[in-house]
């Protein structure tokens, strides 16, 4: 609209300068008096056939404004999803890493835990009990009497060869 009003409008300096028209320029029909101006215009139509522009209606324009409105914000919204989609599978996958971290560790945890229980196992198979070590105790403490009375039924044993054996001898030196 700004255009159609300057139309040929030229800035001059700093002023805006346009040429004067008075009226419209359009005619429809060629004077009956003027022979000079019909030959004119019988040439005049060869060369101003102009094409009859189509007006963009305003139904049609806003349809097609509403269409690119549409395509472009759903452009913009499948991008922001796609983006969306890849950094919660990003996070996803990072989650599911940290959790096949930790299983891992947790394998290798019931493994020695395992380990721990077979050797704890064979510990218990191979020990005694404590009323084992109680009948070991009571079993060492009458051998222990026993090799204590023997040893000292052998000393009084010894004793008495010993007094039989000075008695012997004082006998054979008191006959001498």
């Amino acid at each position: 609209m700004l255009s159609r009003l300057l139309g040929s409008a030229r800035v001059v300096g700093s002023t805006l300068v346009r040429p004067i028209t008075v009226g419209r320029r359009f005619e429809s029909t060629v004077k009956v008096g003027d022979a000079v101006s019909a030959a004119t215009a019988a040439a005049r139509p060869a060369q101003q056939t102009l094409k009859k522009k189509r007006p963009i209606g305003g139904f049609r324009g806003g349809l097609v404004g509403f269409l690119l409105g549409v395509t472009s914000a759903g452009a913009f919204g499948f991008v922001y999803l796609i983006e969306e989609y890849q950094k919660a599978t990003g996070l996803v996958l990072s989650s599911v890493d940290e959790l096949e971290k930790s299983s891992l560790k947790v394998k290798e945890y019931v493994k020695k835990i395992e380990a721990v229980e077979s050797d704890l196992a064979k510990v218990r198979a191979n020990s005694a009990t404590t009323q084992q070590l109680a009948q070991a105790k009571s079993d060492w403490r009458k051998q222990s009497d026993i090799l204590t009375r023997d040893h000292l039924e052998l000393k009084a044993h010894v004793w008495e060869i010993e007094q039989d054996v000075d008695s012997v001898l004082n006998r054979a030196s008191s006959k001498k």
